[in-house]
């Protein structure tokens, strides 16, 4: 249809390329003269500052301001591009620039438009984070394409002087404000989360890794967690004021609620990570009751214990 071909003729000269009706014709199949008709279109109907290039026997914009009018989309992807304008002004570093750059080519798209308002209707929460090298960040990026064993430098919680790790990266993975590496250790020969804000240098070297010969999902493991210690059969309670709530979060793909009588629930999980249950009763504070096991009440009572001394 000739609103394809056009919004595909816009996108190549966007990205440098100068089509000509030769190349829409082959491209989608058509008649020159339909190629030539839609190319008529987009400069008289649309306005659109078209400038034949005679050496490239091809088109580009005269004006790079211009953008297709609010036309070609409808009402809800209209709203859907400016939550993502809205996301984007939102990003921090490593994609800052790239987001912002992106941000601004929507700007235009939007100068007229009756739903400006509509994006100050959603917000969204990064959380506080921490900031994350963009050289680390792309070099890592490039090492998952391109399935490249990395050596990690990285600093410990305990060591000042930075380690060496050699991994096999999986996923770049981001939650709670801050950016993580999936990969799998060739020393421990298992899979650990490396947070970016704690790696000095990325190392890609000329080794590959195979994957591996069971289904390996990286995002089972963002659901199940896997950083820290872990504990199995966990109990949780939550009091009746919390139940509700606690009851429409997903904590685990394989958990089980159990109502009580005095309307409490208490969450059973297979497993959980000790970080984010200590993490869970410091928000929730005498709402949530750390059931069982007994390591996980003392390392939560521990906790309490550490606070108590601090805040006297």
């Amino acid at each position: 249809m000739t609103m394809e071909r056009i919004l595909w003729f816009d996108e190549r000269i966007r990205a440098g390329h100068r089509p000509g009706s030769g190349t829409l014709a082959a491209y989608f199949t058509v008649s020159l003269r339909t190629a030539q008709r839609d190319i008529e279109f987009l400069r008289d109907r649309l306005q659109a500052p078209l400038r034949y290039d005679k050496a490239a026997k091809g088109y580009s914009y005269g004006d790079p301001g211009f953008y297709l009018p609010q036309a070609f989309f409808r009402k809800d992807e209209m709203i859907a591009l400016l939550f993502a304008r809205r996301l984007f002004r939102e990003i921090k570093p490593p994609l800052r620039e790239e987001a912002a750059a992106i941000s601004s080519r929507l700007d235009g798209l939007f100068k007229t438009t009756a739903l400006k308002n509509v994006e100050e209707a959603v917000s969204f929460d990064f959380g506080r984070g921490t900031e994350t090298s963009g050289k680390v960040f792309f070099d890592l990026l490039r090492a998952i394409t391109q399935r490249r064993l990395v050596l990690l430098r990285l600093v410990s919680r305990e060591e000042s002087e930075a380690a060496k790790r050699e991994v096999e990266p999986l996923k770049l993975h981001f939650s709670l404000g801050a950016w993580h590496l999936i990969g799998i250790s060739r020393r421990r020969k298992g899979a650990n989360f490396y947070p970016l804000s704690r790696i000095r240098r990325v190392e890609v070297t000329g080794g590959r890794f195979l994957p591996s010969k069971k289904p390996f999902d990286a995002d089972v493991l963002v659901r199940r967690g896997i950083r820290g210690g872990k504990v199995r059969n966990a109990r949780i309670r939550f009091a009746r004021g919390k139940a509700a709530w606690a009851s429409a979060q997903a904590w685990h793909p394989d958990q089980r609620l159990q109502l009580e009588l005095d309307g409490s629930v208490v969450l059973e999980l297979p497993e959980a990570l000790v970080l984010e249950v200590l993490g869970l009763v410091l928000q929730q504070g005498g709402e949530v009751e750390v059931v069982a096991p007994r390591e996980l009440r003392d390392a939560v009572q521990a906790e309490i214990d550490r606070l108590s001394t601090v805040y006297r």
